[in-house]
């Protein structure tokens, strides 16, 4: 913009001075000529550059979602076409899903027969208490015969080995009451595993049903939010590996306008000053805009952890820092499209009216020289 400007003054001079002679060029002539020209070229370097940002190095961005499947294997169906607009919830592509539909059956299987055994646990207790009480109950009884074989002893009703009989009678029971007590704990133990009030065994298969549940949900890959594939590459048959990115996914519920901005013009930049943006692929447009946010970082300047002492060649800081801009309005008929080059004109609100203009007249001029690439 800066040569054209210089080559229509050139000539704006050439046609006044020599070409028509309606001045003749003296010596104040020739310093207004040469004092306007250095006014103009102070003002673009000294006032333009630090009070009235330019970018032309800008472009459109917006969220890129890297679709991947759950799990590995070969895709059985492709729902969208590249372009193709998509709304949140729709199908993108298919997972074959026999591997996992088999997997559910067989811990639906596995599920059942859980069950079952909880509820073999469950009956092994009953009987186990059983055991439990007969033995008590044996015990009690042959400790009341120990008793009166005792007292008919101190009559010489009885002879000294019943009684020695009976004394073994109630070790044995005593000793089948200890089995059978040990019996029904570990029953116990083993019916009573138990996590959120089921069954431990249960629950394992249950969750391990409901994660084969998840992954046979998952077979089919949803659209995250409204937006388009721009590179179809995916076709019916190919294999993948576990979450590995097959599809790019474009966001276009929102976009916004990023751009490298010369540190030496950024200090009096602050968020909410206001913009302006010209797309090369619409000519002659100006839209308004607003400063979002600025990356106040660069990432040449990052230091990366290590063992070795830095040097010149470790850090290169960048002369520029990011902004993000938002069109305060957007046009239907111009819509923004990810990848978009773009220029920007930002005014802070320190700067002057008469900047401002010149601005302005210098992003619209630019605007118009777009359509040179667009004679048709």
């Amino acid at each position: 913009m800066e040569l054209l400007v210089t080559i229509a003054y050139y000539f704006f001079i050439r046609l006044i001075f020599f070409d028509y002679k309606l001045l003749r060029f003296n010596l104040f002539w020739k310093f207004i000529v040469i004092g306007l020209y250095c006014m103009a070229a102070l003002t673009e370097i000294l006032f333009l550059g630090q009070f009235t940002p330019y970018s032309k190095f800008a472009f459109v961005q917006s969220y890129v979602v890297q679709m991947a499947p759950e799990y590995g294997g070969m895709v059985e169906e492709v729902y969208v076409h590249a372009n193709e607009n998509v709304k949140k919830g729709d199908p993108l592509f298919k997972m074959n899903p026999e591997s996992l539909q088999d997997k559910v059956k067989e811990y639906e299987a596995q599920l059942v027969l859980a069950k079952t055994t909880v509820a073999s646990l469950e009956a092994q207790v009953a009987e186990a208490q059983a055991r439990v009480g007969q033995a008590q109950a044996q015990l009690a009884l042959s400790k009341v015969k120990l008793a009166e074989l005792s007292k008919a002893k101190q009559k010489n009703a009885v002879s000294t080995i019943r009684i020695q009989q009976e004394e073994q009678n109630v070790k044995n029971a005593e000793a089948q009451l200890a089995v059978d007590q040990a019996e029904l704990h570990v029953a116990e133990v083993t019916y009573d595993a138990m996590l959120d009030d089921q069954h431990a065994q249960v629950a394992e298969i249950e969750a391990q049903l409901a994660t084969a549940k998840y992954n046979l949900k998952h077979t089919v890959i949803r659209a995250p939010s409204d937006g388009y594939v721009p590179n179809m590459q995916l076709y019916p048959g190919a294999f993948t590996r576990i979450k590995q990115p097959i599809m790019p996914f474009v966001n276009s519920e929102e976009h916004w306008i990023v751009g490298n901005f010369d540190q030496r013009g950024m200090q009096h930049v602050q968020v909410g000053d206001k913009a302006e943006v010209a797309f090369e692929m619409y000519p002659g447009q100006v839209f308004e805009a607003e400063v979002v946010s600025i990356a106040w970082a660069s990432a040449g300047a990052q230091g990366i952890p290590s063992g070795q002492l830095p040097n010149e060649w470790m850090n290169h800081p960048s002369l520029q820092f990011a902004m993000r801009l938002k069109l305060t309005e957007e046009n239907p008929k111009y819509p923004m499209h990810f990848g978009a080059s773009a220029l920007i004109a930002v005014y802070t609100k320190d700067t002057s009216d008469v900047l401002i203009l010149i601005r302005q007249l210098e992003i619209r001029s630019e605007s118009f020289l777009n359509y040179l690439f667009n004679p048709f």
